[in-house]
């Protein structure tokens, strides 16, 4: 949610940009007790969610983006231009945070895998459903799927306890964690 309050500008300036929030096609709004005013608005694909702490003037004004300087502000930066770009008429562009689809599916695959251990399940039959092995005992052993698997679960648990640097210390502490 991006944090919005409208500034006296000079009308003079090239820099400024009035909007008139309100005549935004398919602007949802939403009031709450403080009068505070809530924006929700899908230009297209994608969603654009502001707030104001009281309502915007009538017609078209000048606003600021408030961005808190905490761990979210790269997001929020990222929000903001995105819906600069789409008031203005420019294509927003793809998401920074945005996987490729192969390290998409990478990543699903170790979460998946992380859910069938932590219910009990083998190895093999992690393979046999994340990966599609079928085959006896002596064709598991041979398997380049049976590393793969434990390399998932391997990964799935150390992003779960926070990377590589917070698993160190847990284990340099004596912590029974890993062992």
């Amino acid at each position: 949610m991006i944090e919005l309050r409208s500034v006296l500008a000079d009308a003079d300036d090239p820099a400024v940009m009035p909007i008139n929030l309100a005549d935004l096609p398919d602007l949802v709004v939403r009031l709450d007790d403080a009068e505070a005013w809530h924006g929700f608005w899908r230009p297209g694909a994608s969603s654009h969610q502001f707030w104001l702490p009281i309502r915007p003037v009538d017609g078209p004004a000048t606003y600021i983006a408030i961005l808190p300087l905490d761990k979210l502000l790269e997001l929020r930066a990222e929000a903001v231009l995105r819906l600069w770009r789409a008031l203005v008429g420019r294509p927003e562009g793809r998401w920074a945070h945005d996987f490729p689809q192969q390290k998409r599916d990478r990543h699903i695959l170790i979460l998946r895998a992380l859910d069938g251990r932590a219910v009990g399940a083998s190895y093999r039959k992690v393979a046999e459903v994340l990966l599609g092995f079928r085959g006896r005992k002596a064709d598991w052993e041979n398997d380049p799927r049976k590393n793969q698997v434990r390399r998932l679960s391997r990964i799935s648990h150390t992003l779960m306890w926070g990377g590589l640097t917070e698993r160190r210390q847990l284990v340099a502490s004596g912590s029974d964690l890993f062992s």
